[in-house]
């Protein structure tokens, strides 16, 4: 029997960037939304760039392609079980599972920060994602 591809899209964990990424933007301007069981991340940027960068960096947590309304670049994650993790935690628990990555998601999220990855060594391009 062939599983549908959500159902096993939901068995994925996260990488440590794609984890950093979720962490960070819940820190930030990311929001968990839907119900229990049918949780998913929202994201929303008036830059355009940094939301298709979150987007690629995602990968297979992220669903549809970000779209531009309103002066904003929006869109979502898959449902996935580990938004049910995290949904409870306060920010001193996500503080908790933050890393140098997650921290500059937060920053650039509130905008104290943007993200310039041609100022990045190679090797650090790599560590984050965007080689």
């Amino acid at each position: 029997m062939v599983e549908r591809p959500a159902a096993a899209l939901r068995r994925l964990s996260p990488d440590p960037v794609q984890l950093q990424v979720i962490v960070g933007s819940l820190l930030g301007d990311g929001e968990i939304t839907g119900p229990s069981g049918a949780r998913r991340l929202a994201v929303a940027h008036a830059r355009d760039a940094y939301a298709w960068w979150k987007y690629d960096r995602l990968g297979a947590f992220a669903a549809d392609s970000p779209v531009r309304a309103d002066g904003s670049t929006t869109f979502a994650t898959i449902v996935h079980p580990i938004f049910d993790d995290l949904a409870p935690l306060e920010r001193v628990g996500l503080l908790h599972l933050v890393g140098p990555l997650g921290v500059a998601v937060w920053l650039t999220d509130l905008g104290r920060l943007e993200l310039q990855l041609d100022s990045f060594l190679p090797e650090q391009r790599v560590a984050l994602g965007a080689a």
